[in-house]
């Protein structure tokens, strides 16, 4: 049989040698490529190559202190490679201590929903369920919904509310600069506890959180109250107090889209995902361990070239449920999110969300934790405006929110937020009382 030749004016060659030039060529091509180039690819397809090759064991060593020089042989393997080009840097110290077992509340799914009162239908939303517990304990693999599951666990976990929360903002450039920082204070209240609401007849509500801005100065005394609803299906309810008109209006909250309050951040990034599952689609992707900042001893400090992330902090490694989601809307900016939620917790780590137009990395955020029951032996920074009695929080057996890192790579840009959290209850008498329309306008505590 003759060699299929590809015919020239000169020197035929056989197709075959052809070939395997080329092949020579474009090995040789990769072999010349810097390794940062390859190392900083943030395109979707790359996130996916690293979750789906795990390490063949966890070579972190614990109370180890990790640095630049650590890279190669033991964390590019826990930190998802879309981050690889912030969380690398010159000078880097990354403390990885044993990872640790944090037990809900004791009365945690005592008082929810019977588990034949409720399911998820044919959408994905979770119908019927009131709180009070996890509603998916256990989570199969091969479980069509688990993706979803993984979502309402991580979206009614013990600890989402319930608390005080003054909070700093840094806004900064590429090259470090501060371009604008921000005070404000959230406090939020849990109204679904399972067998009962907070307030009686407000039975319809899951959450009310009120916001209030102490800084800037066009925005002090700035306040945004949210009410989220039990039924899935139905749209939160916003309201937006600004001083200088003197009564509140009413906001649009089906705009999950747009960013928040000029941050780096779209109201749907909440939480990683604080969207409506009927509009997306959910993959789930299985399980992998990488390294998260649960449990850390305060607000960690934040470094890097651009100071957009966490320096000498406390990491464990931790193994999380990693979820796909698909925006059905064609005019949504996220082609994928990919959603990395801890298995223990349900609080999550990290997300990644990719522009529709070319699938390279958008926004990032990456989560800092602190589980209630250290607050006695390691209490958190004091927020500079106020000063709060943390002893409060200890006793709750829940994880709370110290802060987070939102990064919009393709501005590029990041919000760095540290929250001094505190756990808090209303009485019903009080919710009722602070969470009123009447309350955003007077002012009063």
């Amino acid at each position: 049989m003759k060699n299929l030749t590809v015919h020239s004016s000169e020197h035929p060659a056989p197709f075959h040698r052809l070939l395997t030039s080329a092949f020579v060529l474009t090995a040789a091509a990769l072999l010349w490529m810097p390794a940062q180039v390859i190392a900083e690819d943030q395109s979707y397809q790359a996130l996916r190559d690293w979750i789906d090759n795990p390490p063949a064991e966890n070579y972190a060593t614990p109370g180890k202190h990790y640095t630049l020089s650590d890279r190669k042989a033991v964390l590019e393997a826990l930190i998802p490679q879309t981050a690889w080009k912030y969380y690398f840097f010159e000078g880097m110290d990354m403390e990885v201590t044993e990872t640790g077992h944090y037990p809900a509340p004791d009365d945690w799914g005592k008082k929810m929903t019977p588990t034949a009162d409720y399911k998820l239908d044919d959408k994905g939303v979770l119908v019927g369920f009131t709180g009070g517990g996890t509603p998916y304990p256990e989570i199969s693999e091969d479980d069509p919904m688990a993706g979803q599951k993984a979502v309402w666990n991580m979206l009614w976990r013990p600890g989402s509310n319930d608390y005080n929360m003054p909070m700093m903002v840094w806004l900064r450039s590429e090259d470090g600069t501060l371009d604008r920082e921000m005070e404000f204070i959230s406090v939020n209240s849990q109204f679904a506890h399972g067998d009962h609401s907070l307030v009686s007849g407000y039975e319809e509500v899951k959450s009310k959180q009120l916001f209030e801005f102490r800084s800037p100065r066009d925005m002090a005394g700035a306040k945004n109250l949210t009410i989220k609803y039990v039924d899935h299906y139905k749209e939160n309810s916003g309201w937006l107090y600004m001083p200088a008109q003197r009564k509140p209006r009413k906001v649009l909250s089906s705009e999950r889209t747009g960013e928040l309050m000029g941050m780096d951040m779209i109201r749907e990034d909440s939480m990683g995902f604080g969207g409506k599952v009927y509009e997306n689609k959910f993959t789930y992707l299985g399980k992998r361990k990488l390294l998260a900042t649960v449990n850390v001893s305060d607000n960690p400090e934040i470094g890097g070239p651009s100071n957009w992330v966490p320096d000498k902090a406390r990491w464990e490694v931790r193994e999380n449920h990693v979820v796909l989601i698909e925006p059905r809307a064609d005019n949504h900016p996220y082609s994928y999110r990919i959603v990395f939620i801890d298995v223990e917790t349900n609080w999550t780590s990290w997300m990644f969300a990719f522009d529709k137009r070319d699938d390279q990395l958008f926004r990032l955020n990456q989560h800092f934790t602190k589980y209630s029951e250290t607050f006695d032996t390691e209490p958190p920074s004091q927020a500079p405006y106020v000063k709060q009695d943390f002893s409060k929080s200890v006793g709750h057996q829940v994880f709370l929110h110290l802060g987070q890192t939102d990064i919009n790579a393709k501005k590029p840009h990041a919000t760095i937020t540290h929250c001094f959290v505190n756990k808090k209850a209303f009485s019903a008498a009080r919710a009722k009382q602070f969470y009123s329309l009447r309350n955003m306008v007077s002012g009063r505590r």
